[in-house]
């Protein structure tokens, strides 16, 4: 899936690398499956490709679909805590 974020960006991993910080190294171990991803990279990489790339698609064992609407749901204020 991370692939789907390089052709975002034109098919450039180097393009990726700046919009997200981070290396071309890391980048190159993440597709070969040397690394795992960081939830705060596929966090970023959802908020650089405006939504197009998930978290939820690149980490589905970390997020779920449903986080990204919890989060910005208009007033997302936690409804188990008591609003005074």
């Amino acid at each position: 899936m991370i692939e789907k974020a390089i052709e975002h960006f034109g098919g450039s991993r180097a393009t990726l690398c700046d919009a997200i910080g981070m290396t071309p190294q890391f980048l190159s171990q993440v597709c070969r499956g040397k690394r795992p991803l960081p939830p705060r990279f596929a966090v970023l990489i959802e908020q650089k490709t405006f939504g197009r790339v998930k978290a939820a698609d690149l980490l589905p064992g970390v997020f779920s679909p449903s986080d990204h609407k919890q989060s910005t749901a208009t007033g997302a204020a936690d409804s188990s805590v008591p609003q005074p």
